[in-house]
């Protein structure tokens, strides 16, 4: 009985993800100049939440997380520097996860429609850097998995 309403619960949580992928991400780090690709073929006129989905474990030297991003396809191109928070004041990892792995599933598009049905590219790479250092940390520790989780926007969720 218990595992009939766990399944039910978990499946109306997630009947409106319409795509997700992730990328492991090389257990040296990730290097400032590797690119995270994924595509995606929107719906015309259909709204969506877009999400990025890192994980992260105790190797990760920063409280927050920066993202360079942009969505294209042959006619355009939306682009985007990010910061996300990845700790609390005192250091505790945000997200889930147990041990030292935790999950963050990070806003990026909320209700954003696409115009067309051309495939979308999407590229995210790492931008964090040192206080005070004008280049970017060349590889960067304790990110293994980037991600996206496309939604179907549900209003007044």
């Amino acid at each position: 009985m218990y595992l009939i309403l766990l399944s039910i619960i978990f499946s109306s949580c997630t009947n409106n993800i319409v795509f997700e992928k992730t990328v492991d991400i090389n257990k040296e780090g990730w290097h400032k100049d590797s690119i995270v690709q994924m595509k995606f073929k929107p719906e015309v006129n259909q709204a969506y939440d877009i999400f990025f989905l890192i994980r992260n474990d105790n190797d990760y030297p920063y409280s927050n997380l920066f993202l360079i991003a942009d969505i294209e396809d042959r006619n355009t191109k939306i682009a985007d520097t990010l910061e996300y928070e990845m700790a609390d004041k005192k250091g505790k990892w945000l997200g889930s996860g147990i041990w030292d792995l935790k999950e963050s599933k990070l806003i990026y598009k909320s209700n954003f429609i696409f115009n067309d049905t051309l495939t979308k590219t999407f590229n995210i790479q790492q931008a964090d850097r040192k206080s005070g250092q004008v280049t970017g940390d060349a590889l960067l520790e304790g990110i293994n998995t980037v991600g996206i989780v496309i939604e179907k926007y549900i209003k007044n969720k």
